[in-house]
């Protein structure tokens, strides 16, 4: 091992990075496939259903997946921060 104790502050901070991305990368994606889906000609009750579900449920899900690593991101910088300022003490 390298000796290394507590945490390599760069690293995480590429990670905060990161997730921040692919948060943003869900999101375009959800909002993709939303445009399409609104702009597919398709009538009736299983058009209707599809897009509730689509709507209430999938688009949800993936916006809350967006947020808890927009979360993620944040508790990571946090610590990022926590631990440059007690390694400058």
């Amino acid at each position: 091992m390298s000796g290394l104790t507590g945490m390599d502050i760069s690293a995480v901070r590429t990670l905060a990075n990161q997730l921040n991305a692919k948060a943003d990368e869900i999101e375009t994606i959800a909002s993709a496939l939303t445009g399409q889906l609104d702009g597919t000609q398709w009538l009736g009750s299983d058009a209707d259903g599809f897009r509730n579900d689509w709507l209430n449920t999938h688009r949800t899900q993936l916006q809350n997946v967006a947020g808890a690593l927009r979360d993620a991101s944040t508790r990571a910088s946090n610590n990022a921060n926590q631990q440059e300022q007690a390694s400058a003490s």
